[in-house]
C-alpha cells in the first residue's frame, strides 16, 4: 500500500519508519475523502436527533440514516473487517448490511434487530474500555459510530426506549475521543526576539498513526517565561483527520442534544 505523508503548516515529513507503520494499520480500500465520512455519520445522527425532536417522521429519519450510511458503506466495512474481536466485527457487519431492510421488516424482526444492534453497541463499548491499541480503538470507533444511529432508529421502530442506549453511545464516544486524543507540543522560534517581544510558537500534534498536524501562534514572552496555555484544536484536528476520532467529535454534541 502506498503511503501518503501529510505535512501541515510547513512541518517536516514523517520518517519512513512511521510511514511503514501507517501502511500496516490502514485498511486496503479505495480512498474516501475523510470529510465525506464525517458528514455521513454526522448526518445519520442528525436525522435521529430531528426524529427525537419531532422534526422528522420515523420513515423520513430512517431513509436519511440508511442513505447516509450506504454512501460510506465500503469504507466503514473496511474498518469493521479489521476489528480483532469476532463478535463485534460480526454484529457491526450485520447491522450495516441489514439496516436497509429495516422499513420492510416485520415487527418481531424489528425488535430482534433492535436488540441485536443495541447489544452490538454494548460490546463495542466494552471493547473500547479494554483496548490499549490505538489502531484497534480507531477501527472500533468506526463500528460504534455506524451502529450507534442504526440501533437508535431500530429501537424507535420496535417501540423500545432509547435512553440507556443513548447514554452508552455517549460514554463510548467519550472513551474513543479520550483514548485517541494526540499529544501536542509547543516550540517557540526564539531567533533574535527581544525580551517580551512577539515570538512565533509552532504547535504540533502527532496522531497514533504518525500523522502530524500543525499550527502557529504569536505570543509576547521572554525566554525564561513559562509558556502560556495554547489552543491546539486546529493542530489536533489536522493530525486526526481520517480517523474515527473525527467521527466521535462530530457525533458527541448531536447525541447530547438528542433524547
Amino acid at each position: 500500500m502506498s503511503i501518503h505523508k501529510t505535512v501541515v503548516s510547513g512541518l517536516v515529513a514523517l520518517a519512513a519508519t512511521a510511514a511503514a507503520a501507517i501502511g500496516a494499520a490502514t485498511p486496503a480500500q479505495a480512498a474516501v475523502d475523510p470529510a465525506t465520512v464525517v458528514a455521513a455519520v454526522k448526518g445519520a445522527y442528525e436525522a435521529y436527533q430531528k426524529l427525537s425532536s419531532n422534526q422528522l417522521t420515523l420513515q423520513q429519519a430512517t431513509t436519511q440514516i440508511i442513505t447516509k450510511l450506504e454512501s460510506i458503506e465500503t469504507h466503514i466495512i473496511g474498518h469493521i473487517d479489521l476489528i480483532a474481536a469476532a463478535d463485534v466485527e460480526a454484529c457491526a457487519l450485520s447491522a450495516v448490511t441489514n439496516v436497509a431492510d429495516l422499513p420492510n421488516m416485520s415487527f418481531d424482526t424489528k425488535q430482534l434487530f433492535a436488540f441485536n444492534t443495541t447489544d452490538c453497541v454494548s460490546k463495542a463499548k466494552a471493547l473500547l474500555n479494554n483496548s490499549t491499541s490505538k489502531v484497534a480503538i480507531d477501527h472500533i470507533g468506526y463500528a460504534l459510530n455506524t451502529v450507534g444511529p442504526i440501533a437508535l432508529v431500530a429501537r424507535k421502530h420496535a417501540g423500545l426506549s432509547v435512553g440507556t442506549l443513548r447514554t452508552n453511545i455517549i460514554g463510548a464516544t467519550n472513551t474513543l475521543i479520550s483514548k485517541l486524543t494526540p499529544p501536542c507540543t509547543a516550540s517557540p522560534l526564539w531567533g533574535d526576539a527581544e525580551p517580551g517581544g512577539p515570538v512565533e510558537v509552532i504547535l504540533r500534534c502527532t496522531a497514533f498513526n504518525g500523522k502530524i498536524g500543525g499550527d502557529s501562534v504569536i505570543v509576547f514572552i521572554s525566554r525564561n517565561d513559562p509558556l502560556p496555555p495554547f489552543d491546539y484544536s486546529r493542530a489536533r484536528t489536522a493530525a486526526m483527520r481520517g480517523t474515527s476520532y473525527e467521527l466521535g467529535v462530530a457525533a458527541l454534541p448531536i447525541l447530547n442534544q438528542s433524547s
